[in-house]
């Protein structure tokens, strides 16, 4: 197995990093890092309404950092996975997972749970939300 650079990574499906942290209150930062380059370079992986970013989450002196990578995979849904490092990762290191990207894609839909979506549409509809 190959080394990887970040110590952690898990797919989250339909749900952002970003908008649990939101939704738990926790204070975080992002990072304002340019990755136009691997948009195009992957432009076969990650397309226009995909998204990459990075950020910190820090308390009580430590510090986590994170690459959320969200992928649209319907007109309405955004799978979502999100990295964890030690350090600010490199823009290498994104590369790197950018890289092996297209694999854990498949790897993680094969398990997505169409409960969950069909959940996640329940609650959309009952909340006065259109759907796409």
């Amino acid at each position: 197995m190959t080394d990887t650079p970040y110590t952690y990574y898990k797919f989250l499906g339909i749900n952002s990093f970003m908008k649990m942290l939101d939704d738990s209150e926790t204070s975080y930062t992002v990072y304002d890092d340019n990755y136009d380059k691997l948009f195009s370079k992957y432009e076969g992986i990650l397309g226009k309404e995909d998204s990459l970013k990075t950020g910190v989450l820090s308390r009580d002196g430590q510090h986590l950092f994170f690459t959320e990578i969200g992928v649209k995979i319907t007109k309405s849904y955004t799978s979502y996975f999100v990295y964890i490092f030690d350090h600010h990762p490199t823009e290498a290191e994104i590369e790197f997972i950018v890289g092996s990207l297209e694999s854990i894609v498949d790897e993680n839909l094969n398990n997505i749970d169409p409960s969950e979506i069909a959940s996640a549409l329940s609650d959309q509809n009952r909340n006065g939300h259109t759907i796409n």
